[in-house]
Order: C-alpha cells, then structure tokens, then sequence
C-alpha cells in the first residue's frame, strides 16, 4: 500500500510528465547519438567524446555552482519574491563566473592537441556549452521552485526535439563540426525563450541582504557541491582519459563511449525522480525526515525490481545491441553488460543517496565520498586498462558506482540516527 501511494504522490506531483520527457529526452539522445555515429567518421567521433569528456569536468561549475544554492535555498524560501530574487542573483554572478571559464578554456585547449592530435578545435567550440547548460539548468531549477514540472518536461522535450532536427541538418552541412554546434545553439535559444516567457528575473530593487539567507553558506554550498559533483564525475570521465593516454587510439574511445550508452541511459530515470521531488525532499530535510526514510525505502522497493529487470536484459542482448551502431563497433560484447551492472548501482543507490545528501545540506559529504572514489579511480583504471584493456576500464568504473553509492547511503544512516528517526 505504501508503494502504491509513493506513486500516486509522485504522479500528483506531475512526476510523469518529468518521467515522459525523460524517455522522450533519451530516445531522442539516443537517436542523435546513432545519427552522429553513422555521419561522422569514427575516428571524428572519438575526438568530439574526448573532448565533451574533458568539458564535463567543469559542467558541474558553471556557474560557480550559484545554482546548486538556488535549488535549495530556493526550496526551502518562503515565496515567490525570494525566488526571484534569488534567481537574479544568481543569474547575474553565475553568468560572470562562466564566461570567465569558458575564455580560460579557449586559452588552454590547444594543449589538448599533445594528449590526441586534432581534439582542441572541438574543445574550443564547446566550451561555450557551459553558458548554454548554465542557462538551461537555471530555467528549469526555477521551474521546479514553483512546482511546475509539467513546464520543466516540456522544456526538457522541446530542447530534445529541437536538438534531433539540428543535429541531422548541421551533421549533414558540416560534420562534426555541425554537431558540436547544435549541441551549444539549442539549449541556448530554449532557454532565453522561457526565460523572457517567465521573467524570473524581473522583481522591484531587492537584493540577497533582504533575505534571511547568510550568503558565505549559500555560496559554499553551491561550491562545494559543484566540487562534489565534478569529482563525482570524473568517475565516467578518467577511464576514458585513461583509454586516450595509455591506448593512444581513438577507434577504442568511440568503442567504450558508444558501449555505455545504452546501459547509463537507465541512470535518467532515478534522475528525473529525484529531480522531480528535490523541492519536497529539502523541504522535509527542515521539517520532517521521517518522511525521508520512508520515501527511500519505497523507492529502493521500485527500483530495486527495475535494477534486476535491466541485469536480465543485458545479460541476453548486449552482443546484438553493439549493432545498432554499425558493424565497425562490433567486439567487446561483454562491455555493455558490466556497465548495466554499475547503472544498477547508480539507480539504486548512487544517485537517491546522492541526491538526499544534497537535500539535507550535506555537500561536504558528497565532496569527500567523491574524492575518496576518485583517488581510488585513478589508480584501478591505471592498473585495469593496462592489464585489460577497455574491460578494465568498464569493471572499475561499475565497482566505483556501488561504493560510491553504498557510502552515501551509510552517511544517509549516519544522518538519521542523529535525528532519531531510524
């Protein structure tokens, strides 16, 4: 009875508008990604993987992190006006710190041409995709503010279906180079459309001194997570970095990219739940964790079956699933099996956990979990790929997935037993 009113209340909250536009999202993404493959040469594809892997170190930065404090402080704000306000704020300083970052990063991207011969023009060019998600992360963050997550899904599928056209027509024009582009223009063009559609950031001559807010915690907050977050990371990124700097291949880097596609596809689905309750969760965090331990237990009860169901499939069909992107990325048939077992991992721990840490305002936490598993990262991935090969790779990467989970979820313990609650 309890998991039939976690759903319904999940349902109530406009969750399954958030859960279409997921599936909607991925379907999408997944198309764009076989479109991509099969119109730009594999070796062009491994150069613009490698690059969007350096870029996803500095995601979760932009912004300085501003927004991670606009999520909470934002949900747990007593209406309207501070929302605005906090949203202007943080709109104005994240937008500063990002094009800083994206001018840093021009700079620095002809150095990647010493690790893989040809990545820093790909570099150069997304590097302005940091403004591009900065934008669209703050639109939707506002949107959920205000519990409107049917207009969150709907950004979320218009930016998809706008990014499937430009991606085919651009690809078709100009190549890689097409690709890359389409991957900056649309979120940005969606996001200013809402933005000047809501007008969050108009409100009369207020600033964050107005608020009940101390702005060294709502600054560190952000700051820390968002180090968290890029550590947290660089546990899908290091492995290929790894690939690119002992295997020196590009083919092998397109092979791994295109290997977990499929399997971290699953991952948004526990995303877009926690994504659509975090507002309620961090309200709970001040008012009442009971409900937090019985949202996670019903949670963990879904999701734990949906964890057993991806396992069983993987393990059937991986071999033909390569296929699907043409007969060059066929090989490694077990790649895509391990890497359904650490999605699993991350479904039902990984993320939940994560995420809760994040609600209760222990980003410091997630900081020091992700730095322990990163450490670790590095020296596995070494040791794996130089005596496996992309396996290893594959199998670190799955293993990290659990622990990093597992710790968070001891930490989640640690957090209720000192509220009393468990």
């Amino acid at each position: 009875m309890e998991i039939v009113n976690f759903i319904k209340s999940f349902f109530k909250r406009q969750g399954g508008y958030v859960l279409f536009s997921v599936f909607f999202a991925k379907l999408v993404n997944f198309l764009v990604s076989v479109i991509v493959i099969w119109m730009i040469p594999k070796e062009e594809y491994g150069l613009i993987a490698y690059g969007l892997t350096i870029l996803s170190f500095l995601v979760p930065f932009v912004g300085a992190g501003f927004h991670q404090g606009l999520a909470r402080y934002g949900s747990i704000s007593k209406g309207q006006t501070e929302k605005k306000i906090l949203f202007r704020y943080t709109l104005k300083k994240g937008l500063l710190y990002t094009l800083g970052m994206i001018v840093l990063l021009i700079i620095l991207s002809p150095l990647l041409n010493k690790i893989l011969s040809g990545a820093a023009i790909y570099l150069a060019i997304l590097s302005f995709q940091l403004l591009s998600l900065f934008l669209l992360q703050m639109i939707q963050i506002y949107c959920r503010l205000l519990y409107l997550n049917k207009l969150v899904a709907q950004i979320d599928m218009l930016n998809s279906l706008l990014l499937l056209i430009s991606v085919f027509v651009l690809c078709s024009l100009f190549g890689g180079i097409g690709y890359v582009v389409s991957l900056i223009a649309v979120p940005i063009l969606t996001s200013v459309y809402f933005i000047l559609q809501l007008k969050p950031h108009v409100i009369s001559d207020f600033s964050l001194s107005d608020l009940e807010i101390n702005k060294i915690e709502f600054i560190s907050y952000g700051l820390y997570l968002s180090f968290g977050s890029v550590i947290a990371q660089l546990l899908f990124a290091v492995d290929i970095l790894i690939i690119g700097f002992i295997l020196k291949n590009a083919e092998l880097v397109a092979q791994y990219k295109a290997s977990n596609i499929i399997p971290f596809s699953f991952l948004i689905i526990a995303s877009a739940v926690m994504a659509t309750d975090y507002v309620k969760l961090a309200r709970a965090s001040q008012e009442n964790t009971v409900f937090l331990k019985n949202y996670y237990l019903n949670y963990l009860k879904i999701f734990g079956i949906l964890g057993l169901v991806i396992i069983a499939f993987f393990y059937l069909s991986s071999d033909w699933l390569m296929q699907i992107f043409g007969a060059e990325y066929k090989g490694h048939p077990y790649l895509m099996f391990i890497f359904a077992i650490g999605a699993v991992g991350g479904i039902m721990f990984r993320i939940p956990m994560g995420n809760m840490l994040s609600a209760i305002g222990w980003p410091k936490t997630n900081a020091l979990f992700s730095t322990i598993v990163f450490l670790i990262n590095i020296v596995a991935s070494y040791f794996m790929i130089l005596y496996c090969g992309i396996e290893g790779a594959a199998i670190t990467t799955s293993s990290l997935m659990w622990l990093s989970g597992l710790l968070s979820f001891a930490a989640f313990i640690y957090f209720l037993k000192r509220k009393k609650d468990l």
